[in-house]
C-alpha cells in the first residue's frame, strides 16, 4: 500500500504540489489526471525522492519513506517509469533488460527475464535491435520490461500514452490489465482521461497541485470534474 498525506513540493519558490492525499493498493490501478503543468510528474518524482517534499508524508507498506533517496524507494518495490523515450539508446534491447535484471536480483521476486518475454513476446524478437531505433511502442514495452525486472509492488507510470499511436495505446491497455492480474499496484498519470478511466479503478483530478475531485472511474466519468478541470466531456460511463 502506498499512502500519501498532505504532500507539498516546490521547484525553487514555485509551490507545485499543494497538500495532495492519495492511496494505491495491491492489484489496483489508480489514475492521476490533470492538464500540463498540473503537478502530475512532480508528484511522482516526489514520491520516489527525486524531488524533496517540503511537508507531508509518503508511506510505503507501512514504512515512512518521505524524502528518502530514490534507491530506497526502488529497493522497497516502488518503481518509477518516467515519460518519454527513456532507454539506453546505444545499447540493444537485450542489454537494456540485462542491466535491469542485474539490479533486480538484489530484491528478488517473481519477475524474471523469461517472464518479461512471456508478457511482451515482441521483445523476444528484438533482442539484437539497438534500443534507440525501436518504435515508440517498442520502447514503451522495453521501459515496462525493465521496470518489472526490479520486481515492484507498485509502478508509477508517467504519461505512458504520450506520443503513441492509437493501436499501441490499445496494446498498452492490455498490458495494464496484465499487471492488474499480477496483483501489481499502478499509479498512472495521464492527460488522456478516456484511456486512463477505461482501465483505472479510481482516480484523482488535480489542478495547480491540488486535488479537485476524486472517485471511482464511473463517478468521474459521470461527473463534471473532467469538463471543469481537463476540458474533456464526461462519457457518462
Amino acid at each position: 500500500m502506498l499512502e500519501v498525506h498532505d504532500l507539498h513540493a516546490y521547484y525553487g519558490a514555485a509551490h507545485i504540489v499543494q497538500g495532495l492525499d492519495l492511496t494505491v493498493g495491491a492489484g489496483e490501478i489508480v489514475t492521476l489526471l490533470g492538464r500540463n503543468g498540473a503537478g502530475k510528474t512532480t508528484t511522482l518524482r516526489t514520491l520516489v525522492g527525486l524531488v524533496q517534499p517540503r511537508r507531508g508524508t509518503v508511506r510505503f507498506d507501512g514504512t515512512d519513506i518521505t524524502g528518502k533517496p530514490p534507491h530506497a524507494a526502488l529497493r522497497r518495490g516502488l518503481v518509477y517509469v518516467p515519460s518519454g523515450r527513456r532507454v539506453f539508446g546505444s545499447l540493444t534491447s537485450a542489454e537494456n533488460l540485462a542491466l535491469a535484471a542485474a539490479g533486480g536480483t538484489r530484491r528478488g521476486g517473481a519477475w524474471t527475464l523469461d517472464r518479461v518475454y512471456d508478457t511482451f513476446p515482441k521483445l523476444a524478437t528484438l533482442t539484437k535491435r539497438t534500443a534507440g531505433l525501436l518504435s515508440g511502442g517498442e520502447q514503451q514495452m522495453l521501459k515496462l520490461g525493465r521496470a518489472l525486472l526490479a520486481n515492484p509492488s507498485i509502478l508509477l507510470l508517467d504519461e505512458p500514452t504520450e506520443g503513441l499511436s492509437p493501436a499501441v495505446v490499445d496494446e498498452l491497455g492490455t498490458w495494464l490489465e496484465e499487471l492488474r492480474r499480477a496483483q501489481l499496484g499502478v499509479l498512472l498519470t495521464e492527460q488522456n482521461a478516456v484511456f486512463a478511466l477505461r482501465h483505472a479503478d479510481r482516480g484523482y483530478v488535480i489542478e495547480k497541485g491540488r486535488c479537485r475531485a476524486t472517485g471511482t472511474s464511473a463517478e468521474l466519468n459521470s461527473g463534471s470534474a473532467l469538463t471543469t478541470y481537463l476540458g474533456v466531456a464526461a462519457s457518462g460511463a
